[in-house]
């Protein structure tokens, strides 16, 4: 799940957003402001009806941090240190350090956030009862009710047996066991979710053609759950076919090396056309590796920019780039690498020692006649 939104850390773990946790909200706010609350506690304004609706979203946004906290304490309970948290719709994806040292450490991991999302519904729905009972003001005890309903949802909806969903997770788990390969459990995870994401986005619509809000939730997970299973699928079978290759097996030298003072009228005079390349290393002036730039990038700015840009003011930092060392997994650094067309092989104080192209994973991982 990518990250588009960073909020700091908590806990000691980077914590930020994908777009979706937007959706969410809105999507909380807007329906409990316009259908659900009139419909059990009538007779307010519309603007208490939107205040409320809007503190239901936020308080939603809060319990899948919860929800997702639970999981990464029994990470960390037995060690498994947690980089990242991105928070998205239906809870969250957890980046770690490593893979969970055993199946029942993996189950109790995934299992840990939809307990924590039903207790919360049970205690807002429960908090709702009595607070009825005492003659609360209906638009609390309404508020309750669908924050309650809500999280009960989401942790049912979490159980499914889809990455990202934490039922994904589980089903991997218990694949893993059954197998003891983790590999053919991601396969056939992914194949379950393939089948989720249709069928849940088809109920989706179904919901929307009766005019229920809870149709576009629906539809938004089926298509996540559907993106994740072929991330996955190709994830899967990239490991597989790469095996336990290292990178300094397929690393090489760069063909064309870029500086940071170099201007592009210069750069792109000295490579075109005689480069196949589309991506290639940025030095530094201390000849470390600074980032990589795309000949795309380049191509696109101004022609009258040339002469005056340097390749620094266009390159993508370090930061933002894949790197590997030599004796890295080849399929951890493929799996870094996502659809970019280059990958840098450094040493610790960033010394360029060689580079992956992504053509030369693609003619390892579907070799053509002469291939493995």
């Amino acid at each position: 799940m990518r990250q588009t939104i960073r909020f700091g850390r908590g806990f000691g773990i980077e914590v930020g957003a994908n777009w979706s946790l937007l959706v969410v909200v809105l999507l909380v706010a807007g329906g409990l402001a316009t259908v659900g609350l009139p419909g059990r506690a009538s007779g307010y304004g519309a603007t208490a009806y939107w205040v409320t609706g809007g503190v239901c979203g936020v308080l939603v946004a809060g319990s899948l941090f919860l929800h997702e906290l639970a999981h990464c304490r029994v990470a960390l309970r037995v060690g498994v240190p947690v980089e990242r948290i991105t928070l998205w719709m239906l809870g969250g994806a957890r980046v770690l350090s490593s893979e969970p040292v055993s199946v029942r450490t993996a189950f109790r991991s995934a299992i840990a956030g939809p307990l924590a999302g039903a207790g919360l519904g049970v205690l807002a729905g429960g908090g709702s009862a009595v607070l009825s009972v005492a003659g609360g003001p209906p638009l609390i005890v309404g508020a309750l009710w669908w924050l309650g309903a809500i999280n009960v949802f989401i942790a049912v909806v979490n159980l499914l047996p889809g990455d990202p969903l934490d039922g994904g997770q589980l089903l991997h788990a218990a694949l893993r066991s059954r197998h003891g390969d983790p590999l053919r459990a991601a396969l056939e995870v992914a194949r379950a979710g393939s089948a989720l994401g249709v069928l849940v986005t088809a109920l989706g619509a179904g919901l929307c053609v009766n005019g229920r809000f809870a149709g576009l939730w629906l539809i938004l997970t089926g298509v996540a759950i559907g993106t994740a299973a072929r991330r996955d699928a190709r994830t899967a079978r990239m490991r597989i076919a790469l095996g336990d290759r290292h990178v300094d097996d397929v690393m090489c030298p760069p063909q064309v090396l870029a500086f940071d003072t170099t201007t592009v009228d210069d750069f792109l005079a000295g490579i075109l056309p005689g480069t196949p390349e589309v991506a290639y290393p940025v030095l530094d002036i201390d000849g470390r590796a600074a980032g990589t730039v795309l000949l795309h990038d380049l191509v696109r700015l101004p022609r009258s920019w040339w002469p005056s840009t340097r390749v620094r003011d266009v390159r993508r930092p370090l930061t933002g780039v894949p790197v590997g060392r030599p004796n890295d997994l080849l399929a951890d650094l493929a799996v870094r690498m996502g659809a970019s067309e280059l990958a840098l092989v450094v040493q610790p104080d960033h010394q360029l020692l060689g580079v992956v192209r992504r053509h030369d994973l693609n003619r390892l991982v579907r070799p053509g006649p002469g291939g493995r």
